[in-house]
């Protein structure tokens, strides 16, 4: 039987620095759409282009926005 796992504070500091990077890259993702929408919406000509733009934009980037905040709990 192995013994208990043993953390060291450097490990802690590093998911701390991990999981306060997701945070910043998510309120610097959640700003961008905004800013995004904002001007598709505003600027845009054609309808079917913006919902077209928008909806592949936000398949695009969900994904990766999850992914970031699981990346955390696999160190």
């Amino acid at each position: 039987m192995q013994g208990p796992v043993v953390f060291s504070p450097n490990a802690t500091s590093l998911y701390s620095f991990v999981e306060l990077s997701g945070y910043f890259i998510m309120v610097i993702y959640i700003v961008y759409t905004v800013i995004l929408f904002y001007h598709w919406k505003n600027y845009g000509t054609d309808a079917k282009v913006t919902t077209l733009t928008l909806t592949s934009y936000l398949v695009v980037t969900v994904p990766l926005m999850i992914i970031i905040f699981i990346l955390p709990l696999t160190i």
